[in-house]
């Protein structure tokens, strides 16, 4: 997990846009614009080419919809390759990562329920 948790914006209504919203560097070539609802997190990614969010596990679902470009994502030790339009569903607890396609990337994810900091998972192998 990055160095510090970050809180995340909250919205309980209306409307906005990611752009509105704070921008982080999860990871090298990583970057993520999130906020809560009262049930869900959501979360925009960019993604330079081949940047990867590693392998992690929550106990949230995760749905992960690809807005440009390509990903490869792990899931459970299955690779798939998901081009823009597409979308995936993981399982809490089931380990997951990303990996941006030659032209990187951009995905919403949504987690529900919501998390209360935007780095509220564990990765792969690292102790709880």
């Amino acid at each position: 997990m990055p160095d510090a948790a970050k809180p995340m914006a909250e919205a309980s209504g209306g409307t906005g846009s990611f752009e509105e919203l704070p921008s982080e560097e999860a990871y090298p070539g990583v970057n993520r614009r999130s906020f809560s609802t009262q049930e869900a997190t959501v979360s925009s990614y960019s993604f330079e080419p081949g940047a990867s969010f590693p392998l992690h596990s929550h106990p949230q679902e995760q749905i992960t919809l690809v807005t440009e470009g390509s990903v490869e994502m792990v899931v459970d030790g299955q690779v798939s390759s998901l081009d823009e339009g597409c979308w995936s569903v993981v399982s809490g607890g089931v380990e997951h990562g990303i990996t941006a396609g030659p032209e990187g990337a951009a995905i919403v994810g949504m987690i529900v329920p919501r998390r209360e900091n935007s780095d509220d998972y564990q990765l792969a192998g690292e102790e709880q």
